[in-house]
């Protein structure tokens, strides 16, 4: 489940803010649409899910009824406005009860140059074409979902910035790193 969070997160980085019109889903079992995306961005950090539904105050039972009642309103979000704001909240885990009743997440990226981000992602997408899990390959690089998907939308962001300022050699050679990485570990995946 928390794997698929990478990518509704990273969607927010690619995406023109847009204006929330629809009705956010009402709280379920107490808990806000907005705590449960922190909650899903903590859970995909390794936390403790005792300690997560401990500050929400709820109960595995009552964890999987918000899980899939959230889930199935993201699943008709036809126009990506409740995924905007599921991957703004993802973004922000040290928010609503989580501020001042759990111990914060820390923000600081690991990815901390392109050539890093590129050497993961080029692994997961070739880990991806070979069908291995891609939380293993995260574990590799001694990542969790959420610490990926914060570092990616870093660097998908600074990538969309310098394609809006025209700097189409430096696309070029991003595209020519990445290419470079998923080439290296596709060959690690070839004989299997």
């Amino acid at each position: 489940m928390h794997f698929k969070s990478i990518f509704v997160a990273l969607a927010i980085f690619s995406l023109p803010h847009l204006t929330f019109a629809q009705d956010v889903p009402a709280p379920i079992h107490g808990v806000s649409f907005e705590e449960w995306a922190a909650a899903s961005a903590r859970l995909a950090n390794n936390e403790d899910k005792e300690k997560v539904l401990k500050v929400l105050g709820i109960d595995e039972q009552a964890f999987e009824d918000i899980n899939r009642n959230f889930s199935e309103a993201l699943k008709n979000d036809k126009d990506f406005k409740l995924i905007t704001l599921y991957g703004e909240a993802f973004g922000k885990p040290n928010s609503g009860r989580f501020a001042s009743d759990a111990e914060p997440v820390a923000t600081e990226r690991k990815l901390k140059t392109f050539d890093d981000y590129a050497r993961v992602q080029g692994h997961l997408e070739a880990a991806t074409a070979a069908k291995v899990d891609p939380q293993q390959v995260l574990q590799e690089h001694g990542l969790t979902v959420y610490q990926y998907s914060q570092d990616s939308g870093y660097w998908v962001n600074k990538l969309r910035e310098q394609g809006m300022a025209g700097d189409t050699a430096g696309i070029l050679q991003w595209n020519a790193t990445l290419a470079r990485y998923k080439a290296q570990y596709s060959a690690r995946y070839a004989g299997k």
